[in-house]
């Protein structure tokens, strides 16, 4: 920001990038002035101190026009009002031009206080009035300077309330940039702690089936478990970097080139290798995918659901569906995390315009994300909504969704 860097806030209103037009006006009104200073100068025969203040007044304005700090542009502008106020009746009102430039220097920078502009007018207007009353100008005269130097505040004025509005929308358009990044970490960590629940947690379960089955001398059924276990801790690992690459606004890493097939391989080799992993336990939120591959999860965990309804929500949007399957696999994860080993309920219900989703699993501990769950649902901004509250000996999760009037159309 300009008043952190101690940069003139012209700078911030578009002077400077318009920088050639405005050196060019400024530059030809030193010259013309200049030029009327030196000629009537001569003509009337103006004394030293006349010459020396006004050719001070010029460089100040010049100087203006090369300054680049506050400092030396509030130099300029005192400059140009003292010594253009104090040549004004001398020179026939020529030197006001310098004067009003300051005044509107000092109205329009946004590092001095509003009244600043108004106080070096009004000094400006007594030092003009003195000299009238001493080298016997009418009153004309100086009611007709005073009128421009007032002009001179009302321009600055409105350059400065034109700085202060374009700052604050520069301003907002900061804190924007700022709502969208914050809101894109809340859904990347949304993400990551939507694998790291499903995730660890199915793994933790997959390998304390895989010890079991071990025990039992089930040597087959626990290398297929380890598989599984593997298969979710990779998918897990890909999912986590996915919401890792969409943190950092990198784009997703190009997935490798499937290796080439290979030998069909005898039968030693076929016994060692961990038997092909179940789609059970890779969930995905694809468009389309639905419900069923989270509820092949649960139930690969060691899990019991129950579902009712159309579990592959055909009545919602890509986004909404999406959103369901994150919060209904929190949820699933959520019950085998508090209630590991007890019956879950999953129920898709059409309801007019709407869909009903609820997740009910036997009454346990706190710790359901409800907030995410939230945040998920929020985002869509279409007025889907997520309760989850204790109801009898049941912790339930109900979502209720507007259904896709596209969907509907078509099927119509």
């Amino acid at each position: 920001m300009t008043l952190l860097t101690g940069q003139d806030p012209t700078d911030l209103s578009g002077d400077r990038s318009r920088s050639g037009v405005a050196w060019s006006l400024n530059a030809l009104g030193i010259a013309i002035v200049a030029f009327w200073f030196v000629k009537n100068g001569i003509e009337l025969g103006l004394p030293p101190w006349v010459w020396v203040l006004g050719g001070v007044a010029l460089a100040g304005w010049a100087l203006r026009e090369f300054g680049r700090s506050t400092r030396v542009l509030v130099v300029a502008a005192v400059v140009m009002i003292t010594a253009g106020a104090l040549t004004v009746v001398p020179t026939d009102a020529l030197m006001i031009v310098p004067l009003i430039v300051g005044i509107v220097l000092v109205g329009a920078n946004l590092r001095l206080p509003v009244w600043a502009s108004a106080v070096a007018a009004l000094a400006a207007i007594v030092v003009i009035a003195v000299s009238a009353s001493v080298e016997g100008a009418p009153v004309e005269f100086v009611l007709g300077t005073g009128g421009g130097v007032l002009l001179g505040v009302l321009i600055g004025f409105s350059r400065r309330q034109f700085r202060v509005a374009a700052e604050r929308a520069r301003e907002t358009e900061r804190e924007q940039e700022r709502a969208r990044l914050l809101a894109d970490r809340s859904r990347a960590a949304r993400d990551i702690h939507d694998v790291l629940a499903h995730s660890l947690g199915g793994l933790v379960l997959q390998l304390d089936a895989v010890e079991a089955l071990l025990e039992a001398g089930r040597v087959e059924d626990a290398r297929k478990r380890a598989g599984d276990a593997r298969a979710l801790a990779a998918d897990g690992l890909a999912e986590a970097r996915r919401a890792v690459h969409a943190l950092r606004d990198d784009p997703e890493p190009e997935p490798e080139p499937e290796p080439e097939p290979e030998a069909e391989p005898g039968p030693e080799a076929a016994a060692s290798r961990p038997a092909e992993p179940s789609r059970a336990s890779r969930p995905t939120t694809a468009p389309g995918a639905g419900l069923a591959a989270l509820v092949d999860a649960h139930r690969s965990f060691g899990g019991e659901i129950v579902t009712q309804g159309d579990t592959a929500l055909t009545d919602l949007d890509a986004a909404h569906r999406a959103a369901v399957v994150q919060v209904v696999r929190e949820a699933l994860s959520n019950a085998r995390r508090h209630a590991p080993g007890r019956p879950v309920s999953l129920s898709v219900i059409r309801d007019g315009d709407a869909v009903d989703v609820i997740v009910a699993n036997p009454l346990s501990g706190g710790g359901h994300g409800l907030l995410g769950m939230r945040e998920r649902l929020d985002e869509l901004g279409s007025g889907a909504t997520v309760e989850a509250e204790r109801s009898d000996d049941e912790f339930v999760v109900a979502l209720h969704l507007p259904v896709d009037r596209v969907v509907e159309e078509d099927r119509s």
